[in-house]
């Protein structure tokens, strides 16, 4: 068992009430960018507890997930008995037919990856053709110094984790060398939406950053 899958197995119990401003400043933009109905079906990559399984299930999309980690399918298979998850991992061969599913969602995993050009061929070749892949990361450029915390963290991932520092370009890289487009481009910046988790002090030096890309793209 590797570094990234004990950490997750370790984080499994406590991540769906941990404070986390990542996911909290992500999730509009991401939601915004897949835009399911009830035509659809997605694939989950990463899907880690299952949080955007509800808002799809709730658009009337179908929906399957996989995730590393089986502490984490746990949580997702407690929280959405009727659907299908399975422990894969984003640096290997996917359990699914090719151009299976309209939309691949992949939030804030590819970090763990070190060969994105792997990750991505796979992700492409799970959609159809005209299908869309939206993924998120912690921004190449998002400078942490001053960013301070109004709470002490209980699990830090960045200490237990395997972690890969991509810049822009290598995931624009990736994504050419997968066949897809660029669809859009978000930098999503600190904003009141987080402001809660911060100190005041903090939170007025970070504010306007760029914290998260969210990014769509369609296979071609």
């Amino acid at each position: 068992m590797g570094r990234t899958q004990t950490a997750y197995d370790r984080w499994a119990p406590t991540y769906d009430h941990d404070p986390n401003p990542q996911t909290t400043l992500e999730t509009n933009d991401v939601l915004d960018l897949l835009r399911v109905d009830g035509e659809s079906r997605v694939l989950d990559a990463a899907c880690g507890t299952g949080r955007y399984v509800g808002p799809i299930l709730g658009a009337r999309a179908r929906v399957v997930g996989f995730d590393l980690s089986l502490g984490m399918l746990a949580r997702s298979r407690d929280a959405h008995p009727h659907v299908s998850f399975v422990q894969a991992s984003l640096g290997s061969r996917l359990p699914y037919p090719s151009a299976g599913f309209t939309h691949v969602l992949c939030a804030q995993a590819l970090k763990h990856v070190e060969d994105l050009n792997g990750a991505f061929a796979e992700l492409a070749r799970v959609l159809r053709p005209g299908g869309r892949l939206v993924f998120s990361v912690t921004h190449p450029e998002m400078d942490f110094s001053d960013y301070e915390l109004s709470f002490a963290p209980s699990f830090i991932l960045s200490r237990e984790a395997d972690i890969h520092h991509h810049t822009e370009q290598d995931y624009r890289d990736a994504i050419a060398s997968a066949g897809l487009v660029v669809d859009e481009w978000r930098p999503v910046l600190v904003s009141t939406t987080i402001a809660h988790f911060l100190t005041p002090g903090s939170f007025e030096r970070v504010e306007g950053r760029p914290q998260i890309l969210v990014a769509s793209a369609i296979r071609r």
